[in-house]
C-alpha cells in the first residue's frame, strides 16, 4: 500500500513537471508563430510598395526555417526575388518546394512563377510547359490576365505569331482601356509576319468575328502600304464590315495615319480664347481641358510649346497676324462665331487654323471647324428613333430663336429619312406648366371640348380623354429641368407608349436618379465621355475629376471638348478616311472641312442613364462571341 502511494505521489510529481514542460513549450511555439506572423505581415507590406529586394529578405528569412507555412514562404519568396530581379535565387526557392503540400492556387502560382523566369530566359518551350501545366478555372482574374500576357510572349519567342496574337486577342478583355492600344498592335504586327497563305487559310476556317477583323485588317497591311492608293479604300470597307471591332480602336489612334499635321512636328500652338466677356466661363472649361491632354505629354520630347491669348484684348485679325510672325504652326480657336467669319474672310490663313464654333457654308482652305453642335446630336437621335420603325413625329420647343433654330434641325432631318413631321408645339419660354401645350399637342384640350359639348347636349356621360393616336414618336427640345417637369404630362396624357427623344441637355452630365425619375423613357444622344463604358481613352470623366468638378455641371461636355481640340490635331487632314476615337465622340471631317461627331445614345431607365444603342466594349463583344476556337 505504502508502495503504491510513493509511486501515485512521483506519477503526480511527473505529471505536473510533463505539464510544465508542455507549458513552457507551448509559449514558446506561440511567441514563434507571433514573430513568424509579425515578418510575414512586414514582407507582404513591403512587397505591396514595392520594395522587393526588402521584401524578399523577409521572405528567405521565414523560407528557411522548418514550419507549416514553410512552402509557403518559399513561394513567396520566389515572387518576391523575381520582381526584384534575382532570378537564379528565385528558382532555388522554386525548386525547393514540395509540390504535394501546396493546394491548387499555390501550384499555379508556382508554375506561372516558373513561367516567368524562363521567359526572362527566353526560353519559350520551357515557358510554354509550364503554361500547359496550369489549371486555368482555378485561376483568379488577375492571375488570367498574367497567363494570357505570358502566353502570347511565349508564343512570339518560339515563332508561333498565330497563337501569340490569339492569345493577345482574349487578353484584350482583361486590360485597361490606356493599354488596349499597345495590345492590339501588337496583335496585328504578330499577324503581319505571318504569311498570305496561312491567313487566308485561318479565315477560311474562322466563324469568330473578331478573329477574322484581325485576320482580314492583316491580310490589308501585307498587301498595300500605308498612303498608296489602295490602301485607304481597302482600310474604309474593313471599318464598315467590322463597325464593332477593337481594331477600330487602333485605327482611330492614327496607327495608319501618315497625317501632314503631325503633332510631333508642330512646336509651337496658339489657342485664342476670351478671359472675360459673355464666353469666359465657357472658355475657362474648355481651356482646363486643352490643359488636360496637354500635360499627358509631359514626358514627351515632342510636346509643343502652348500660349494662349484673349480674344477680348486684341482684334482678331492683329491677333492671329502676330502670332503667325512669333513661329506659330497652328491656332485653336476662336471660339466665338463672329470672329471666326472674321478671320476667314478678311485674311489669307497660311497657318491652320481649328476654330471652336461652326459657320455654316464657311468653307476656306487651311481652316477645320470643330464644334459641340446639336446638329450632330439632331441627326443621330433622329436616325436611332428611324432605327427603332418611327415614322409619325411631333415636335415640341420653346417660343425662342434658339427653340425654333433647333426645331427645323429636328423637322428637317425627320423629313430627310421620309418620316412624317405631324405638328410643331410650341411653349413660352420659362414656362413652368406644361399641361396646356402637351395636352394640346397631344389634341387632348379637343376630346375635352367635344366632352363638354356632348355634356350639354344630353346630360351625364362617361368621361376618358382620349389622345390622338397617330403619333410614333415626339422630339422635345428642352434642358434637363424643363425635360422633368415636360415628360410626366405624356404620362399624365396617355402618352406613355409614344417614344420621347431629347438633346444631350437633357442629362445634366451627373447621375441624379431621385431626380430623373421623371425623365423615365427619354433617349438622347451625347459626347462618350460622360458614360465610362463608351469612353476608352486615359483621359476619361474619372481621371479628370479634379480637373472639371470646380465647374458647373452644364460645362462638363466643354472639358471633353477641350480634351478633343488638343488630341485630334495629329489627326486632322485624315478624318475624313479613318475617325478618330475623341471624349466628344467619333470625330469625322466632311466635305466642308467640319468635325463632325458620331455619339453614343442613353435612355432614362428608373432614373439612371443607360447607354442604348451603341456598339459593345470589346469585352462584352468576346463574351458573346466565346473564346476564339483555333
Amino acid at each position: 500500500m505504502l508502495f503504491i502511494e510513493r509511486y501515485a505521489r512521483l506519477g503526480l510529481i511527473f505529471g505536473i513537471l510533463l505539464l510544465a514542460a508542455c507549458a513552457k513549450q507551448s509559449r514558446t511555439a506561440d511567441i514563434r508563430v507571433l514573430q513568424q506572423n509579425k515578418y510575414e505581415q512586414q514582407a507582404q507590406k513591403l512587397f505591396a510598395q514595392g520594395k522587393y529586394q526588402q521584401a524578399a529578405a523577409l521572405f528567405q528569412r521565414l523560407a528557411n526555417k522548418p514550419s507549416a507555412q514553410q512552402n509557403i514562404f518559399r513561394l513567396q519568396a520566389a515572387q518576391a526575388l523575381l520582381q526584384a530581379g534575382e532570378d537564379k535565387k528565385a528558382r532555388v526557392y522554386l525548386d525547393l518546394i514540395t509540390v504535394a503540400k501546396l493546394n491548387t492556387a499555390q501550384v499555379n502560382q508556382q508554375h506561372l512563377l516558373y513561367v516567368q523566369l524562363y521567359l526572362n530566359a527566353k526560353n519559350a518551350e520551357q515557358a510554354i510547359k509550364h503554361l500547359q501545366l496550369i489549371s486555368f478555372p482555378s485561376l483568379n482574374k488577375a492571375q488570367q490576365r498574367n497567363f494570357y500576357e505570358s502566353s502570347a510572349v511565349a508564343y512570339a519567342l518560339a515563332g508561333q505569331r498565330l497563337k501569340s496574337a490569339q492569345q493577345r486577342i482574349i487578353l484584350d478583355a482583361y486590360l485597361e482601356s490606356v493599354l488596349k492600344n499597345e495590345n492590339n498592335a501588337a496583335i496585328l504586327d504578330a499577324l503581319s509576319l505571318v504569311s498570305a497563305a496561312s491567313l487566308e487559310t485561318q479565315l477560311s476556317r474562322q466563324q469568330n468575328n473578331i478573329y477574322s477583323g484581325w485576320l482580314e485588317m492583316a491580310m490589308i497591311t501585307t498587301r498595300f502600304a500605308k498612303g498608296t492608293p489602295e490602301f485607304g479604300p481597302a482600310l474604309k470597307a474593313w471599318r464598315q464590315r467590322y463597325p464593332q471591332h477593337p481594331g477600330q480602336l487602333l485605327i482611330s489612334s492614327g496607327y495608319f495615319v501618315p497625317s501632314s499635321i503631325v503633332l510631333g512636328d508642330i512646336r509651337e500652338i496658339a489657342v485664342f480664347l476670351p478671359e472675360s466677356g459673355p464666353y469666359s466661363s465657357y472658355a475657362g472649361a474648355i481651356k482646363e481641358g486643352i490643359l488636360a491632354a496637354y500635360r499627358r505629354q509631359e514626358q514627351d520630347a515632342l510636346q509643343p510649346e502652348i500660349q494662349f491669348y484673349d480674344t477680348q484684348e486684341t482684334a482678331i485679325i492683329p491677333l492671329y497676324q502676330q502670332v503667325v510672325a512669333q513661329g506659330a504652326q497652328l491656332v485653336i480657336g476662336p471660339l466665338n462665331k463672329k470672329l471666326v467669319i472674321e478671320l476667314a474672310e478678311n485674311i489669307e490663313l497660311t497657318v491652320p487654323v481649328l476654330a471652336l464654333n461652326y459657320v455654316e457654308g464657311l468653307i476656306i482652305e487651311n481652316l477645320y471647324q470643330f464644334a459641340l453642335s446639336p446638329l450632330d446630336e439632331v441627326q443621330q437621335a433622329v436616325k436611332q428613333a428611324w432605327s427603332e420603325g418611327h415614322k409619325n413625329a411631333m415636335i415640341l420647343r420653346p417660343e425662342t430663336a434658339e427653340g425654333e433654330r433647333l426645331g427645323h434641325y429636328f423637322q428637317n432631318a425627320w423629313e430627310a429619312l421620309q418620316g412624317n413631321v405631324l405638328a410643331v408645339q410650341t411653349f413660352a419660354s420659362g414656362e413652368r406648366d406644361f399641361s396646356a401645350p402637351v395636352k394640346q399637342m397631344l389634341n387632348i384640350s379637343e376630346s375635352q371640348y367635344r366632352f363638354q359639348k356632348l355634356r350639354a347636349a344630353i346630360g351625364y356621360v362617361e368621361y376618358n380623354p382620349r389622345r390622338r393616336q397617330d403619333i410614333d414618336v415626339i422630339f422635345v427640345v428642352a434642358n434637363n429641368s424643363v425635360a422633368r417637369l415636360i415628360n410626366p404630362q405624356f404620362y399624365h396624357n396617355r402618352a406613355q407608349s409614344v417614344a420621347v427623344y431629347g438633346l444631350s441637355r437633357v442629362y445634366a452630365g451627373q447621375p441624379e436618379p431621385k431626380k430623373d425619375i421623371d425623365l423615365e423613357g427619354v433617349s438622347f444622344c451625347s459626347i462618350p465621355w460622360l458614360f465610362a463604358q463608351a469612353y476608352q481613352g486615359d483621359l476619361d470623366k474619372q481621371t479628370l475629376q479634379d480637373v472639371w468638378q470646380p465647374f458647373p455641371g452644364r460645362l462638363l461636355n466643354l472639358i471633353a471638348f477641350g480634351v478633343d481640340a488638343y488630341m485630334v490635331i495629329p489627326y486632322l487632314n485624315e478624318l475624313a478616311l479613318a475617325p478618330y476615337n475623341g471624349a466628344t465622340g467619333d470625330l469625322l471631317l466632311n466635305e466642308y472641312n467640319r468635325i463632325e461627331r458620331h455619339l453614343v445614345c442613353a435612355k432614362f431607365k428608373n432614373g439612371e442613364a443607360l447607354l442604348s444603342g451603341v456598339k459593345k466594349t470589346m469585352a462584352e463583344q468576346q463574351r458573346n462571341d466565346g473564346i476564339p476556337a483555333w
